[in-house]
């Protein structure tokens, strides 16, 4: 599989690689392991959320059983 270098270790893809013997876990450990900690350029984002009604609507009942 020709899969690009940066891509081997993208986290929405990394299990898939190691399960394929892509990757090893070892390599993808080293590699978070080596991230620089960026946490002070983090921003704190406040929301507040509205009610829009919803706690009022009935589920419809499909007769499918769970």
């Amino acid at each position: 599989m020709n899969v690009p270098e940066d891509k081997l270790l993208d986290k929405r893809l990394v299990r898939r690689h190691i399960e394929r013997g892509l990757v090893e876990q070892a390599a993808f450990d080293k590699s978070l392991a080596d991230l620089p900690d960026i946490s002070s350029r983090a921003a704190k984002v406040e929301i507040e959320v509205a009610s829009v009604g919803l706690a009022d609507v009935k589920a419809k009942d499909t007769g499918e059983n769970e």
